[in-house]
């Protein structure tokens, strides 16, 4: 298998003979975001750049206000810039269990 750089998930085989595998996402015990190239878009139009962080752009607000496109585009452009270094700008696990 390849490996992704920006994969999220680590990857196992029972042995090589077995076509299936499983999957751990280890967001907690071994931090991913530095590589991390996802985004979100929730069930009520927000976009997240991190799972783990507040912050948040409302696209349907963006749609709704009548932004063109390219105003969206440049939105969404500037979320991901936003984004924290690792696990929502919590810092660590216990400070993201506070939050």
């Amino acid at each position: 298998d390849e490996v992704d750089p920006n994969d999220t998930t680590k990857w196992y085989r029972v042995s090589p003979d077995h076509e299936g595998r499983v999957g751990f996402i280890t967001s907690m015990s071994s931090h991913f975001c530095g590589g991390c190239n996802r985004l979100r878009v929730t069930a009520d139009g927000k976009l997240k750049v991190c799972l783990f962080g507040d912050e948040s752009l409302s696209l349907l607000k963006c749609m709704r206000e009548g932004m063109s496109d390219e105003e969206i585009v440049q939105q969404i452009g500037a979320a991901v810039l936003q984004k924290k270094a690792v696990l929502g700008g919590h810092g660590n696990m216990q400070q993201l269990a506070r939050s």
